[in-house]
């Protein structure tokens, strides 16, 4: 077998966490747009409704912080599961939010996804990659997140 040679199971682990780490990003940004709606909707003040971005934030650096501990004790496997489902379960929430409170639940769950995810794509470029293509993969998966 060819040790250049990149698995399909590989390429989809790294597509599947990019995935999640770009709705992440991509979700987090946009919210900036919405903040006077969310205002008008929930009835809360701007400043209330900034706590999402912070506290979203804060949770996403958070998890990325914990990854070194949480990788040694976790398979990839189980924490792209773990964060797939939650991603899932996180935007479900804030689909069906009907007080603010609940949509800062459903966006917490959403951070700890992607706190999880983002480190996890390039863990498995790192990882998994041979390293005359690390830094190709690395530059897609950066401009990846960059587009987010």
């Amino acid at each position: 077998m060819d040790e250049n040679k990149i698995s399909l199971r590989t390429k989809l682990a790294i597509v599947s966490a990019g995935m999640i780490s770009f709705m992440g990003i991509l979700v987090e940004t946009s919210l900036n747009v919405t903040m006077n709606t969310l205002s008008n909707q929930f009835n809360v003040s701007v400043g209330t409704v900034q706590w999402i971005t912070t506290a979203y934030l804060l949770l996403v650096t958070i998890m990325m912080a914990a990854m070194a501990f949480i990788m040694r004790k976790f398979k990839f496997r189980s924490i792209f599961i773990f964060s797939a489902t939650a991603f899932i379960v996180g935007s479900i929430v804030c689909a069906i939010a009907g007080t603010f409170w609940i949509l800062l639940i459903g966006r917490m769950i959403q951070a700890i996804a992607t706190g999880l995810a983002t480190p996890l794509m390039f863990q498995i470029i790192n990882v998994k990659i041979p390293s005359q293509h690390v830094g190709t993969y690395n530059g897609v998966a950066s401009m990846l997140t960059s587009l987010s």
